[in-house]
């Protein structure tokens, strides 16, 4: 028989009292001691039943879920409730049904029956439950008590010679039983620091102003936690304990690492250093959160061979996988390449070519795995699937094999993750042991659905890595109870979370049942009550107490708690400013002083032969001459994963691949006009519209029904545009999508020309497709010209009007200049209106040439300056701010360094 045993209200509490203990035996001199039997009240439940060799056992709470989903998804009425979610519907009646044993409520029939529909329903949900149990000779986690107490009568289960309870704000009927029956048998019963009972609010006011608390009031929540993570660095002492209570923690959660991080361990901003962190955070992050677990689950949910860009280059890319250092550069070409174009997913049975297939066999190997797993169709009990996805997994050296274990381990800076990891892992495992526990609830399932279970228990696993305890505990408002501290922090006390608004159980009757047994949740009045109680012994857990809370919360203004309105001041007793943070105190103390760091690094003539660029290389030279050398002198470049298949790049391509089937047969406004008269004119379209669609990447297969919506939308959108083409005088056709070269002083660029029309005058006009914004003619009379492309044409092909045609729906129109009128309605010939130094066409392409030149002169000689030609615009799309910084300097206010 154990003589005294210490029963906490929560795991958490049990650890601390733990850690008190170890603390307090250190500071005696001890240096060995026993440990003392503490445990949560749940853990040594389970801990005796077993130990007592019952007949019947108890299901996890996760068994328990999955067979109220079970037999509320098989309740034909179920349709009749409008359930949004059987999950959650499943939750609050376990909810109900652990409510019901707890409180002893009465479960007649009738006492459902004649309340609501979802009363009704439940009640008959509860029969087949309980039902179900009994063929099982199972018991629900809540009768476990009732069960432990019978087992201890009847002499199964030794009883304690003293029992102290820890932290527990209420005692449920079900457990005023069991303490009866342990006095009975003259057990001496304690409760610390006290046993529960309603506190007064005279009372609570007169403890709380005893504590000399005080409420502080910040502009949100992260100058709230920033000035908490300051004081603590005021009032922390060696030996001293600060507890930090937030009633909303998953809210708060992240902010309160970031800053706790940045404000107590500034040193952990740097990758490099391993710091030890004071403070612990109670609530744990979802370990489908974590990288390696969420990549495991990416891997397994895959329906189908045809996969997601994004999912096929994070798996074939990560680290967590057999990733061989040969393979590496190989497998980054592959994801290089892929993500140039414009589908979105790829087909695993083809996507590598021979040549790669022999640079990549563990790639190969990995993708002949990966599919042996899509093909288990047939289905198995949830342990079968748990035993082959371990092995499936364990194939592909997930999450790493030993000796990058071993290897890693010697880094440091690395122990810590590797422990993370590791731990992270073993979660994993106990997350396949829980699916495993389904075998009897779920019995023989399909692979999707065994991913979408595990998926959902790794998603409910809370995952925390384990740490010594520290000093500095950051906790909920329940797991709070119990714990003592010296300083004590309440944070976001405004007007909804004390008291929190009730939230009753929908499937309990709420006359006859919530409200007369005051059950959780239930009422205002029950909130009240419980928020008071709470207070009272937060209060008594302290030395010092400070309450706050952020006045805004998102967009919603929020007020402090009325329970805490006579300790509210005018202002913040608490307001530092000093920091810190890394960001904050610079690693140096002298006076800086600016210095232009410009060197030109000349283009050497062996590299002329590797830069590759058209137009846009004097496009990126004129709007920043960082961004061309970076780009086409660095191969500096971004490819994003493309967001769908037809995205605005694709659609422009498809365009100027229409227009160029299109003119290879009219050839002449003659023969459009001919076409339009005699109702030919769709007919071409919709052809070449195939034809275009066929040439691309576009897989009309698998998307048949959009593939139909975008021929529509092609043909109304080329139709529309011929309009303007039917409106001009005589053309021809003379070239479409041809390739060439130009030489600019010594820079050679390559350009394609969307189309060139000749008119039987003999005028050459020069057209680009353009399908979004485009520029005004204005651009090309700057000094700096950021949109070059028709003049360098100009240049290679003399011609006598040049324009872009502006295929969007609603803005038609040829924008451009011309030697004369009328070449193209509405082209502008007055050059003078752009510039008053040019007055002939002439004098136009000898402007260009020099302009043009001067830019192709400054790439050459190297001139690579930082220098964005209209910032912060020029630099908000560009993709080199990483390599530049500028974007570091800019002031918002004039878009240039301060």
């Amino acid at each position: 028989m154990v003589d005294r045993l210490t029963l906490t209200v929560n795991s958490r509490l049990a650890r601390w009292l733990q850690f008190h203990h170890g603390r307090q035996q250190s500071l005696d001199g001890q240096r060995v001691w026993n440990k003392p039997d503490i445990h949560s009240l749940d853990d040594w439940l389970r801990q005796v039943w077993l130990q007592s060799w019952p007949e019947q056992y108890v299901l996890t709470e996760l068994q328990s879920r999955n067979l109220w989903q079970k037999i509320i998804r098989e309740d034909p009425s179920t349709s009749h409730l409008n359930l949004l979610h059987i999950q959650g519907a499943a939750s609050h009646a376990s909810e109900a049904c652990q409510l019901i044993q707890k409180y002893r409520l009465p479960d007649e029939p009738a006492g459902f029956n004649n309340y609501t529909e979802e009363t009704r329903t439940f009640r008959r949900w509860l029969t087949r439950y309980r039902k179900q149990l009994q063929e099982w000779q199972a018991l629900d986690p809540s009768e476990l008590l009732d069960a432990v107490s019978l087992r201890m009568e009847q002499g199964h289960i030794p009883l304690p010679g003293e029992i102290i309870f820890h932290g527990f704000d209420e005692i449920t009927p079900q457990m005023r039983g069991w303490l009866d029956f342990l006095e009975s048998r003259q057990i001496s019963i304690r409760f610390e620091p006290n046993e529960p009972a309603p506190v007064a609010s005279n009372i609570l006011q007169e403890v709380i102003s005893r504590k000399q608390a005080t409420v502080q009031k910040y502009e949100d929540a992260n100058e709230e936690v920033t000035q908490c993570a300051r004081w603590i660095r005021s009032v922390y002492r060696e030996g001293k304990t600060i507890g930090i209570v937030v009633p909303q923690l998953e809210d708060y959660r992240d902010i309160l690492e970031r800053e706790f991080k940045a404000e107590l361990a500034p040193a952990s901003v740097f990758p490099w250093e391993d710091p030890h962190l004071p403070f612990n955070i109670s609530l744990g992050t979802p370990l489908s959160h974590e990288p390696m677990v969420h990549l495991a689950l990416l891997l397994l949910s895959q329906k189908n061979k045809r996969i997601p860009l994004l999912t096929f280059s994070t798996l074939v890319t990560s680290p967590f996988l057999n990733l061989p250092a040969d393979e590496i550069e190989s497998r980054r070409d592959l994801d290089w390449s892929l993500r140039g174009g414009n589908t979105t997913h790829v087909l695993i049975t083809k996507v590598l070519s021979p040549e790669q297939k022999q640079k990549c066999p563990t790639l190969v190997a990995f993708i002949k795995d990966w599919m042996g797993w899509m093909d288990k169709e047939s289905p198995r009990l949830p342990s079968e699937w748990a035993e082959i996805i371990s092995d499936f997994l364990g194939t592909l050296q997930w999450p790493m094999d030993k000796q990058e274990w071993e290897e890693l381990t010697k880094i440091k800076g690395k122990r810590d993750l590797l422990s993370r990891q590791y731990q992270a892992f073993k979660s994993w495992k106990e997350c396949l042991d829980s699916l495993s526990s389904l075998d009897r609830v779920l019995q023989k399932i399909n692979r999707h659905q065994a991913v979408s279970n595990l998926t959902h228990i790794a998603g409910e696993t809370l995952f925390q890595p384990q740490t010594h305890e520290e000093p500095i505990q950051v906790i909920g408002l329940l797991e709070s109870a119990g714990m003592e501290f010296d300083h004590l922090w309440v944070m976001g006390c405004h007007g909804e979370t004390l008291p929190p608004i009730p939230h009753p159980n929908p499937f309990l009757p709420f006359l006859s049942h919530q409200q007369p047994y005051s059950l959780p949740h239930s009422t205002a009045e029950r909130e009240l009550i419980f928020t008071e109680q709470t207070l009272w012994r937060l209060a008594h857990a302290c030395h010092e107490i400070v309450f706050s809370y952020p006045t805004w919360q998102g967009e919603s203004e929020m007020a402090a708690s009325p329970l805490l309105t006579p300790w509210i001041k005018d202002k913040n007793t608490i307001q530092s400013s000093v920091s810190s943070k890394v960001a904050d105190h610079p690693g140096f103390a002298v006076q800086l002083e600016s210095v232009e760091d410009y060197f030109p690094i000349p283009v050497l003539p062996e590299e002329k032969k590797s830069i590759k660029g058209g137009y846009s290389l004097l496009k990126n030279q004129a709007e920043c001459p960082f961004r061309a050398f970076a780009i086409h002198r660095l191969s500096s470049k971004t490819r994003n994963f493309p967001e769908m298949d037809v995205d605005d790049s694709f659609q422009g391509t498809l365009i100027h691949k229409i227009m160029e089937l299109f003119w290879q047969q009219a050839r002449t406004s003659d023969t459009l006009h001919d076409l339009h008269e005699s109702n030919k004119l769709q007919p071409l379209i919709q052809k070449c519209i195939q034809e275009a669609f066929q040439d691309s990447s576009f897989d009309a297969d698998q998307q048949s029904a959009f593939y139909e919506l975008e021929q529509e939308r092609l043909t109304s959108l080329i139709l529309e545009w011929m309009e303007k083409d039917l409106e001009r005088s005589a053309f021809e056709v003379l070239k479409t999508e041809e390739p060439d070269e130009i030489q600019l002083d010594g820079l050679i660029l390559k350009i394609k020309l969307d189309r060139m029309d000749k008119t039987p005058e003999g005028k050459i006009i020069l057209i680009d497709y353009k399908t979004g914004r485009i520029n005004p003619p204005d651009k090309w009379f700057e000094d700096r010209m950021e949109d070059p492309q028709l003049p360098l044409y100009a240049l290679q092909v003399p011609a006598d009007a040049v324009a872009y045609a502006n295929v969007k729906r609603g803005e038609y129109k040829y924008k451009g200049i011309a030697v004369q009128d009328n070449l193209i309605p509405r082209l502008e010939s007055d050059l003078s209106r752009y510039n008053p130094d040019l007055h002939s066409w002439k004098e136009l392409s000898l402007y260009w040439k020099e302009n043009l030149s001067r830019t192709a002169q400054e790439f050459l000689a190297g001139h690579l300056k930082v220098d964005p030609l209209n910032a912060p615009d020029t630099c908000r799309y560009c993709d080199q701010i990483t390599l530049c910084r500028k974007t570091e300097l800019l002031n918002p206010f004039n878009g240039e360094a301060e």
